[in-house]
């Protein structure tokens, strides 16, 4: 049996200790901090969480079908879906690295649907029209700003015909996200063009980042001081992204991670640590699936719940599993009840945590509307108790060691 792989943490690769040369002494600690921040999302973790979330979108009565599925993508200039060769399938000339990544996805997932569900080859109005498609379900890995997605939205709707049929509620437009940073969430879901959004994972950016205010200040400083050009320093319109994947290096990561020159403090220039919007495949053979380890005493602490951490530590030890219960425990009196705040607040999927408060509903410590009920709080306080430690004495005594019985012999 071979033992599993633990990748280091990047500060500890060769292009790692090389990056962090770039930097002033009084720099380098925020700088391995950023770096050692980053997720490295395998091709195989990418694929099996999206694939099992599309299929849970478009099985479980979340959509109306018949539905017809699309990979986000880019257009310069913006334009009118299906007008001046604006089309929706993705070519090899024509698409990046992510979008023909979540084609070859969509793929996968139309085989093991049947057709009834996924309307297969929709590359026009005519079939759209002909096989009464009812939902338009559009696919990325990712949105750090939110604008990739809210875009391509805006693309399809600038086509009078999807536009009056979404009108008159005779198709909808749906987003699946393996992974969206709170701000780009946010901007998605007030622009008002999708009718339902869902998310594998939610984070992997700055604001999600275990660090305290002082750490996550040094950080931004950090960005904006070494990045080639100013005003650029947090990535793509300012998302802070964190997230790596094995198909490609997003944009919306600091471009102190991406780029090819900057203000080294090395007399033979900057050193970067990916190759722009490509990571190095012997840098990625080492680093992928690493991801920070989760520390839920911090994160208890970061919701002033002193006492809880150090009673999650506790428990630990004499509970198999109740530190991780006390955490969300403790997230969810804060008020994080939503199945995408408590993912981001203890690092899991939002899947995982959407099954997480099925279990506590049904264990009866939370209610309908995910709020502790009176078992929830009375298992809190039980877990902000120090719990009883007994330490066996030996007491002395003169007594004999023998019971009496055997200390005499006894004739009938």
């Amino acid at each position: 049996m071979h033992a599993q792989y633990v990748p280091p943490r990047p500060s500890e690769t060769r292009r790692g200790i090389e990056w962090l040369k770039n930097f002033a002494p009084g720099d380098v600690e925020a700088a391995q901090l950023l770096l050692n921040s980053l997720c490295f999302v395998s091709e195989t973790m990418f694929r099996q969480e999206l694939l099992a979330r599309l299929h849970t979108v478009l099985t479980d009565g979340h959509i109306e079908t018949p539905a017809a599925l699309y990979s986000v993508q880019s257009y310069d200039p913006p334009g009118t879906m299906f007008h001046d060769h604006v089309t929706p399938v993705v070519s090899s000339a024509s698409g990046m690295g992510s979008e023909l990544v979540v084609q070859n996805i969509l793929g996968a997932t139309r085989r093991s649907l049947v057709p009834r569900v996924d309307i297969r080859d929709a590359a026009d109005l005519c079939t759209l029209r002909q096989r009464r498609v009812r939902s338009l379900v559009f696919v990325s890995d990712q949105a750090g700003s939110g604008r990739e997605s809210e875009e391509y939205a805006r693309t399809w709707l600038r086509n009078k015909t999807i536009r009056s049929w979404k009108s008159l509620k005779l198709v909808k437009l749906y987003l699946v996200l393996f992974t969206a940073s709170a701000s780009g969430l946010r901007r998605l879901r007030n622009s008002g063009l999708y009718d339902g959004i869902w998310v594998v994972r939610h984070g992997m950016d700055f604001a999600s980042a275990q660090w305290n205010d002082a750490e996550r200040s040094r950080i931004r400083t950090l960005c904006e001081k070494y990045a080639r050009r100013e005003g650029e320093g947090l990535g793509w319109e300012g998302s802070q992204g964190l997230a790596v994947f094995e198909h490609t290096v997003p944009n919306n990561l600091p471009p102190i991670l991406r780029q090819r020159r900057g203000p080294s403090r090395r007399p033979d220039g900057w050193a970067p640590f990916f190759q722009h919007r490509t990571a190095p495949p012997d840098l990625m053979q080492e680093l992928v699936g690493y991801a920070p380890e989760h520390d839920r005493a911090r994160g208890l602490r970061a919701l002033g719940q002193q006492r809880l951490a150090h009673a999650g530590e506790i428990r630990t030890r004499y509970r198999s599993g109740a530190r991780n219960l006390t955490e969300i425990l403790g997230h969810i009196a804060a008020g994080r009840c939503h199945a995408e705040q408590l993912a981001r607040a203890v690092s899991v999927s939002v899947p995982t945590a959407e099954e997480v408060i099925v279990q506590m509903r049904s264990w009866g410590l939370i209610d309908a509307q995910s709020r502790l009920t009176d078992a929830g709080w009375a298992e809190l306080r039980a877990a902000k108790a120090k719990p009883r430690q007994v330490r066996p004495q030996l007491q002395g005594s003169q007594e004999p060691y023998y019971p009496r019985s055997l200390r005499e012999s006894r004739w009938p």
